[in-house]
Formats: structure tokens, C-alpha cells, sequence
């Protein structure tokens, strides 16, 4: 049975972001983006020679002299925005999921706007289990699809399922989950092993309807807030590009 699926994460809790703050003021650094370049510009250089001159080592440490108390700020949200990639240390917002039976296609929803995590998760797995009961198919044996399904979603369901003392569907490969093996990985797929490639890009690529305009993934945490319908909406419009990339690509 092809199930395709698809998560939003959000973003580790406030207090972890003040924590950053805190730490990344106490022992400042430049961000590992920052050219000499960029810093110069930063600092109000306009001598040539000047700039030319002045090691790039020498350049960053004195754009981290002058900016240490103004910059902390910046650096360490850059940090905390990141944390959305790390099931360490941040919820799942909802899990997606789209399934075809004799009755058509049908999609499922589950999120935290509505339950704590740990229930979203207790009713996803259930739900997973009830769905291969009613369709006849070992819950090892369901075929889960998505866009770099094998190295984010399976294992970031599987870690935050640990974390909450989840009970998970038996049998699931979540952690290592092998493209071809019960797991299809559209990025896998059509990149190879190792490459990448966007689910936006590869669907403009096939002529198919890429992400839901005016949203990424970026976005969120800070929609969640105030608009989780359309974070899920967001979600279940990458289930269903997911589905059309994964039938163009077995077609």
C-alpha cells in the first residue's frame, strides 16, 4: 500500500532561544557566512587599500569586536531558526498523509494544534495501523512516499515519537529507511544516492504544480502561530506534489 507522507516542524521552545541568545553573547562569533567582504561593508571601510590589506582573519575579528552586543541578537535567531531541521529539541506541527483505496484517494491529517504532541503521535500510529488492518497489509509492508522521506521525515517521526514515549507502528523501518525498501524517496530517486534536489524544483522540472505559493518552509513556525490551517493546507499540498511527482516518476 503507497502512503505518502509529509511533516511540518516548528522551531525549539522560546527558552532555548534565549539560552542562545545568552551563550552566543557571552562567547561571540561571526556567523560562518560572513565574508571579509560583507564585513567591511559592515564596519564602513571604503579604503581600498585598506581592505585589501587587512587579513580576512584580522576582518572578522574586528566586525566581531564592534557588533558582539548588537549582533548576538541576530546571530543567535539565525541559530534558533535552524532548529526546525533538529528532532532533538523541536516538535512535529502535523503529519500529512495521502493513501489511494478502492474508494479513491484520501488524504489524513494530524496535528498539535488540536492535541499535544504525544497524542498527535499516539493517533497517527494507531491511524497507520487501523489503515493497513483495513486494506490487508502487514504495517512493515506499507510503502511510505515522500521527498527526502528516508533521511527527515521517517527519522524525525521516529526520534519525537521516542522523546514523547510513543509507542510506533512495529515494523517500520524509520531510522535508515532505504529508497526502494518499502520507502520511496522521490529526492532519492530522481538525484541519486547522496545528491539533492528540491521537491519544488523537480516538480517545475516535470511540469507539475510545485509548492504552495507564498509559503516555505521558513515560514512555518511564524504562520503556525496565527494561521496553522494554512500550514496544514501548505502540508497536504506537498502530499499531494509529492503524489504526482511519484506517479510521473513510475509511470
Amino acid at each position: 500500500m503507497n502512503s505518502y507522507l509529509d511533516i511540518e516542524t516548528l522551531r525549539a521552545p522560546e527558552e532555548y532561544r534565549l539560552q542562545l541568545i545568552k551563550e552566543t553573547k557571552a562567547n561571540f562569533k561571526a556567523p560562518s557566512s560572513l565574508t571579509k567582504t560583507q564585513a567591511a561593508k559592515d564596519l564602513g571601510m571604503t579604503d581600498a587599500k585598506e581592505i585589501k590589506f587587512t587579513s580576512a582573519t584580522d576582518m572578522i575579528a574586528k566586525w566581531e569586536s564592534k557588533f558582539a552586543e548588537t549582533k548576538a541578537e541576530e546571530v543567535a535567531n539565525e541559530k534558533w531558526e535552524k532548529t526546525s531541521f533538529n528532532p532533538d529539541i523541536t516538535p512535529i506541527a502535523c503529519i500529512c498523509i495521502g493513501w489511494q483505496d478502492t474508494h479513491g484517494y484520501k488524504s489524513s491529517i494530524f496535528e498539535t494544534g488540536v492535541l499535544n504532541e504525544a497524542e498527535m503521535l499516539e493517533e497517527f500510529h494507531s491511524y497507520i495501523i487501523s489503515l493497513c488492518t483495513a486494506n490487508n497489509v502487514e504495517v512493515r509492508k506499507v510503502n511510505f512516499i515522500g521527498h527526502n522521506i528516508a533521511k527527515f521525515d521517517l527519522p524525525f517521526i521516529w526520534k519525537r515519537s521516542v522523546i514523547n514515549d510513543v509507542a510506533t507502528c512495529k515494523g517500520v523501518k524509520w531510522v535508515d529507511a532505504r529508497h526502494g525498501q518499502h520507502c520511496y524517496d522521490t529526492m532519492t530517486a530522481w538525484a541519486g544516492y547522496g545528491n539533492r534536489i528540491s521537491a519544488d524544483n523537480l516538480s517545475k522540472l516535470l511540469g507539475i504544480k510545485g509548492k504552495t505559493e507564498g509559503m516555505d518552509g521558513s515560514l512555518v513556525y511564524d504562520t503556525w502561530q496565527t494561521d496553522p490551517k494554512k500550514v496544514i493546507d501548505y502540508c497536504l499540498d506537498d502530499v499531494a506534489m509529492v503524489k504526482a511527482i511519484h506517479e510521473r516518476l513510475t509511470k
